[in-house]
């Protein structure tokens, strides 16, 4: 988002890198739940979001594909969607730039109550910046995002890639979506996959937003992200005023991602311009599985941690101040004889366990390792990755 906010509409996706594959898409449609159901056009123009704005479906070459958000707004509304699940990619992110365009974006309703200066949300010191870059349900909300993002590159944690499902590699279906919900310059944001030595792996793509036709349109109040508290931010008309949503998906063959070279790419990338305004970018859950999330996070206060299960003795506030010395946890387990032990189940009998949820855990007895629930499309998978890349 630069400071000028008198926005032209753009041909769609009117520009040419040398060198490059031209496959990103802009969907012709994007659905979400503001107000219960939301469209991004309609025969008189944008509707602009006010409010929070999960996207819960979009429409790429002529084929809706649902984010598993809320797929009964979309069905209820005649849609009969293409079923997939998308999440946006774990991140964070650190900066000390005092920039004054730099800046959180939050919807000037929440709720259905205007936030004004005097009614303004709280933004805690403790939350970090990347938390915007993954709000909403999902992480999809099209409504909160951070605007003019230091230059820098923004590792999306990819870097713990669990897998690269190879057929999904050519099914065509969306397996990224970005994001801009600003007003951008013409600097382009490079999205690549990389091994872990941080070479491209296939190819990367180029982005200049400012080609882009946007998709939707939404009303935002903004936040000074350099500075804490974050002070509700008026000069120069910044809050209570409009910027386009522009939203592009990729498919893992755009980058070049093949049989052949899909297992070295662990991390995945976005080069931010210096004036890129990111509300989110996600993956789709069929096409990649993650492991550990992202790096703890160290600032800030944490909470007491109120229930611990101790074979030594010394629970209790007056006795060491245990578990609450661990701080930021919902259990403690504390032992140096005894193990904690989970479910146990043979292979086979995984099929016994009716409606897993993703994150469920368990120890295959038959494959001796520690299983993760997926998704139904990739169901249980070892968690048998010593560490993050």
């Amino acid at each position: 988002m630069n400071r000028i906010f008198n926005v032209n509409v753009y041909d769609c996706l009117a520009f040419f890198t040398c060198c490059l594959l031209f496959g990103q898409v802009r969907p012709s449609a994007i659905y979400g739940d503001y107000n219960g159901y939301w469209v991004s056009q309609s025969n008189t123009g944008y509707v602009t979001s006010r409010d929070n704005n999960n996207l819960i479906g979009l429409t790429v070459n002529g084929v809706t594909y649902a984010t598993g958000v809320n797929d009964v707004a979309l069905t209820s509304h005649g849609i009969s969607p293409v079923f997939e699940n998308y999440r946006a990619f774990p991140t964070s992110f650190s900066v000390s730039s005092t920039a004054a365009n730099f800046l959180v974006g939050m919807p000037r309703y929440i709720n259905g109550i205007e936030q004004t200066q005097a009614v303004a949300p709280s933004l805690s010191c403790d939350t970090p910046l990347g938390y915007y870059l993954r709000d909403g349900e999902h992480g999809l909300n099209l409504g909160t995002a951070v605007f003019n993002i230091p230059k820098q590159e923004l590792a999306f944690y990819v870097n713990v890639l669990a897998d690269i499902n190879p057929n999904c590699i050519n099914d065509d279906i969306p397996d990224i979506i970005v994001t801009q919900v600003g007003a951008p310059s013409s600097s382009y944001d490079i999205f690549k996959f990389t091994d872990l030595n941080g070479n491209t792996i296939g190819v990367e793509k180029q982005i200049n937003f400012s080609s882009v036709t946007p998709s939707g349109l939404a009303l935002w109040n903004f936040y000074s992200a350099g500075s804490c508290p974050h002070m509700y931010y008026t000069p120069n008309g910044f809050s209570n005023t409009t910027r386009d949503v522009r939203v592009l998906t990729f498919k893992l063959s755009d980058f070049g991602i093949t049989s052949l070279n899909y297992t070295d790419a662990v991390k995945f990338i976005q080069v931010l311009s210096g004036d890129s305004d990111v509300a989110f970018s996600a993956y789709s859950t069929n096409s990649m599985s993650l492991y550990c999330l992202e790096s703890a996070v160290t600032s800030g206060t944490a909470l007491n941690t109120q229930t611990g299960i101790t074979t030594l003795g010394r629970g209790g506030a007056e006795n060491d101040n245990w578990p609450m010395v661990r701080k930021g946890g919902y259990l403690a387990l504390e032992s140096t004889k005894k193990p904690f032990v989970p479910t146990r189940v043979s292979t086979a009998g995984l099929a016994n366990i009716t409606n897993p949820v993703e994150g469920m855990m368990v120890y295959d007895t038959t494959d001796n390792c520690l299983k993760v629930y997926v998704n139904a499309t990739i169901g249980w998978k070892c968690y048998n990755r010593k560490t993050c890349p």
